[in-house]
């Protein structure tokens, strides 16, 4: 007994305690299991910078191999492990550092135990970090980690070996099949084994669950949808036994549902399912919860280069999968080009191949609203069977899906293949594939959102029997969004299909009003019905990165080198050349000396057809509340279009940027009238020469008679101006300021 004393009184030896966590509490040992005749677990879910649990053992013998198991806190860190077989308190000498694993976030490794090693209880220590030290030592610092031990109990080589491989297979809502591995000097007498839907490990005192004289075992009466944890041991004779094995995990399905909704928002994001949902991926396939689902939350995403390297969501066990009521609707959308969704069935649910195939969804929308599918589910679907979803690389882009319903379809079904074609300036016609209910008719709903609209939503155009069918009174100019419903009875409407959308053709308006925030930054055609003409290396487009006016988009112009030209060309205005209307805009540039130029082209496609009405100078270098303002003289060609023009010959490489215009009836508002520069014209009546107070502030001088014709136009006039060629009479004299006001006076020349 004196000889057994230094082995089984080690607590009485003393260790450094290691320095740890100096720096960050983010990463350390979340989890181990040490496992040979005899396992161990640890886990925690919070940091500790040293955890002395060192009663918890490890039983192995000379000769043998332990298994470890390791998982971090988070990312990838390093697992040493060091042993002090000679118990001298220490981790110094030969082999005490067994166990140096690289960069990983799950290790599973071994250590031996040296075939001369003497029995007793020796001292394990787990070093976790990242960013280690060098050289490391068991003692610290590890300014990014922590320290954990355990002990290692040697005995004597056992009688009787543990069964190691634990598996679970053919699992139900209430059963499993169990299975492990015999060890090498197999058992004579059976085995028995234990499972428990808690942690905590059975010990020799524990009452097995059951026993098998095989390596397997079936077990009922389970709880659905719960985690559980089971163990084997060998049973050599009545009193010979094995120690427990390393535990075997497994989760039970759920119960068969009769409806479902998933939107996957709770779900863990990442390589998981969501609740009572499994997965298929082979090679490389891909499927996982992320952030792209229906208005930025959570949703799937799947892909596959291949059928060899398919991706399968398997949905939730439905108890009426097969009863011809149900069918199945979800949002989807693709990437960018266009994917095929295989809406199917599996009969096992961990084998790809057992997938068949009801409907392939073909997807071309790269949003989600206004756009989703269903599937109808036959009879002919084998009751134990469960619907999947698969992506099997054909084509071989990203899919996106979300708010997935397994729900009684409808009594009125659904209208499919909604187009719309032929479109004029006010109408386009619309084809769909009629509903398989045969309705009395049909509902229109169109709008220039993209909202889908719901049972509530009141139709456009009710009880529609033609099809094709022309849709009227539309907008010019405007992409306008169209779904389409049977209409079974009064009281019984089908869904709303889903959403096709058609750009109506321009034509000229009489009013405009636009900041651009509906349009995708991009080039200024963006925006229906306007054009743009560049040369060179100018840039004419809607901008989103930079401060607008109002909302979040403008347009912006620049040229870069000598001979740039950049034009913004208006839509077709029906009152160009009346006389009536003005160009108004909110404008600022990155100099406080830039010209705008504003004017009409009459060719949309040609910037030497660019006319010139007025210069702005655009000295604000932030908007402001002030417009600027151009008023449009009946002189206009009544085929000519508005258009804005920078060029590198006027302002150089200036930044422009402008907002908020409109084409509107001419008349002053306050904050125009507030900044009209106080400039006279004298002397009046006048002879042959008329001055001006401050002609700096002038950018043109526009003389009409008292019929409102224009008789002469002066850009940039000086301060003395000869109208010695006039007639004698009553004339309107018009100064446009560079401020972008106007002021008109009466003169008279003697």
């Amino acid at each position: 007994m004196i000889l057994l004393l230094p082995f089984f009184n080690l607590n009485a030896q003393t260790y450094c305690v290691p320095t740890a966590g100096g720096t960050s509490q983010t990463y350390y040992l979340k989890s181990a299991s040490l496992s040979d005749q005899g396992a161990m677990y640890y886990d925690t879910t919070s940091y500790q910078a040293y955890v002395d649990n060192s009663s918890k053992m490890v039983t192995s013998y000379p000769g043998s191999t332990v298994n470890v198991h390791f998982e971090s806190s988070t990312t990838s860190l390093k697992f040493l492990v060091w042993i002090d077989w000679n118990n001298d308190g220490d981790f110094d000498d030969f082999y005490e550092n067994p166990v140096t694993s690289p960069t990983q976030s799950v290790v599973n490794d071994v250590f031996f135990i040296p075939p001369s090693q003497a029995t007793g209880i020796y001292r394990i220590r787990i070093e976790t970090g990242s960013s280690l030290p060098a050289p490391v030592s068991p003692c610290g610092n590890n300014p990014y980690g922590n320290f954990v031990d355990f002990s290692l109990k040697v005995d004597p080589a056992p009688a009787c070996y543990v069964p190691t491989g634990l598996t679970a297979a053919n699992i139900t809502n209430s059963a499993a099949a169990l299975s492990w591995e015999a060890p090498t000097s197999a058992s004579a007498n059976g085995y028995e084994y234990y499972y428990s839907s808690t942690t905590t490990p059975p010990d020799n005192t524990t009452v097995p669950s059951g026993s098998s004289t095989t390596t397997s075992a079936n077990i009922n009466g389970l709880t659905s949808l719960t985690q559980y944890y089971f163990y084997s041991r060998s049973v050599c004779s009545s009193t010979s036994k094995s120690a427990w094995s390393l535990r075997g995990t497994f989760k039970t399905k759920c119960d068969p549902m009769t409806s479902m909704f998933e939107n996957f928002d709770t779900t863990q994001s990442g390589a998981y399912n969501a609740t009572c949902w499994d997965r298929i991926v082979l090679g490389s396939g891909y499927q996982t919860i992320s952030s792209n689902g229906v208005n930025g939350t959570k949703g799937m995403y799947q892909y596959a280069s291949n059928i060899a390297n398919t991706a399968i969501a398997v949905l939730p066990a439905f108890s009426n999968v097969n009863a011809g009521t149900n069918w199945l609707r979800f949002k989807a959308r693709v990437g960018s080009a266009a994917g095929v969704l295989n809406v199917g069935y599996v009969t096992n649910d961990a084998d790809a191949s057992t997938f068949v195939n009801i409907q392939s969804v073909n997807i071309s929308n790269t949003v989600y609203p206004g756009y989703e599918y269903t599937v109808m589910i036959p009879t002919t679907v084998p009751a134990n069977a469960r619907l999947a979803i698969r992506h099997a690389g054909t084509p071989a882009v990203n899919i996106y899906w979300d708010e997935v319903y397994w729900e009684p379809k409808p009594t009125c079904l659904p209208i499919t293949n909604l187009t719309a074609s032929n479109p004029t300036s006010t109408s386009t016609d619309i084809a769909w594939t009629a509903s398989p209910s045969s309705p009395a008719g049909y509902d229109i709903y169109y709008s220039l959102s993209n909202a889908s609209p719901t049972a509530a939503t009141l139709p456009n155009i009710t009880n529609v029997t033609a099809n094709p069918y022309t849709i009227q009174n539309l907008e010019p100019g405007k992409t306008h969004y169209i779904w389409v419903r049977a209409r079974c009875s009064s009281t019984d409407q089908g869904p709303w299909s889903t959403v096709t959308s058609v750009l109506t053709n321009c034509a000229p308006v009489s009013t405009l009003s636009e900041n651009f925030d509906s349009y995708t930054p991009g080039l200024i055609t963006n925006v229906p019905c306007w054009k743009g003409i560049t040369v060179g290396y100018s840039d004419c487009i809607i901008n989103g990165g930079s401060p607008a006016a109002s909302g979040t988009k403008q347009v912006f112009q620049t040229c870069v080198v000598a001979g740039d030209i950049s034009i913004a060309v208006l839509p077709e205005f029906s009152n160009v050349s009346s006389g009536t209307h003005r160009l108004k805009f909110k404008a600022r540039s990155s100099v406080n000396t830039g010209k705008l130029k504003v004017g009409y082209v009459t060719d949309p496609t040609n910037a030497a057809s660019f006319v010139l009405i007025q210069q702005l100078d655009i000295t604000n270098t932030a908007y402001n509340a002030n417009y600027y303002t151009v008023n449009i003289p009946n002189t206009v060609p009544a085929n000519a279009r508005l258009a804005i023009r920078n060029d590198f010959e006027t302002s150089g490489d200036a930044l422009f940027y402008w907002d908020d215009l409109s084409w509107e009836a001419g008349t002053l508002g306050t904050n125009e009238a507030e900044n009209i520069p106080t400039v006279t014209v004298y002397p009046n009546p006048f002879t042959d020469t008329i001055n001006i107070s401050d002609y700096t502030k002038v950018s043109s001088l526009v003389v009409y008679d008292s019929t409102g014709r224009q008789i002469t136009m002066i850009n940039n006039p000086s301060s003395s101006v000869s109208l010695k060629n006039l007639s004698s009479g009553m004339y309107m004299i018009k100064m446009v300021f560079k401020n972008g006001t106007n002021k008109t006076i009466k003169a008279v020349k003697k």
